[in-house]
């Protein structure tokens, strides 16, 4: 790879993790899910004392989702007939967990999981694949992930965007995001 697509990939994977990463921008994506009527005033007052805890919990998730975010950048416009953005998302997670395997680092190599290969290898959803772990993580976290990407993305909560895809994409998107219902949030 040329340095200079290097040096833009980091970037790209630097702003879209200090993107996802910002106290502030989760708070704002909180304060628009409660305007929107999709959290309960309780519900983000829950959710915005728990942030610092879900930030801490998901740092290293977080990298990660920002690198395939990265990687569909560069490739978002690619002209090569290849779906060269999955191949590099699928490289990425196996190069990943050989890596942390080696290191012998178990749980963050379980983190790269074949659940999260099998949806990095789906064109388009699979920028999404790192959802998985953040969900096993925390059902709060990955909701507030997902949704936090969609309004910064398409302006929109996730549940408006998924409600004009196909059939397939929403019980894809069902399976890696839980519906405020199934988190603890609600009781």
């Amino acid at each position: 790879m040329p340095r200079a697509t290097r040096s833009g990939l980091r970037q790209l994977f630097e702003e879209n993790l200090s993107r996802l990463a910002d106290p502030a921008g989760l708070h704002a994506t909180i304060d628009r899910l409660e305007a929107d009527g999709l959290l309960s005033e309780a519900e983000a007052a829950e959710l915005r004392r728990g942030l610092p805890e879900t930030l801490e919990k998901s740092a290293y998730v977080l990298r990660h989702l920002a690198a395939h975010l990265a990687i569909g950048a560069i490739f978002a416009f690619d002209l090569i007939p290849l779906p060269l953005g999955t191949i590099g998302r699928v490289l990425w997670v196996m190069g990943s967990r050989l890596y942390e395997s080696i290191l012998g680092t178990r749980q963050r190599a379980r983190v790269h999981s074949l659940g999260v290969l099998g949806i990095a290898a789906i064109p388009w959803l699979g920028y999404a694949a790192y959802l998985l772990p953040l969900r096993r993580a925390s059902d709060e976290a990955a909701y507030l992930y997902a949704n936090h990407l969609s309004y910064a993305r398409k302006g929109c909560a996730l549940e408006a965007l998924l409600a004009t895809k196909p059939l397939f994409v929403r019980r894809m998107a069902a399976w890696l995001v839980p519906s405020l219902a199934e988190t603890s949030l609600r009781c």
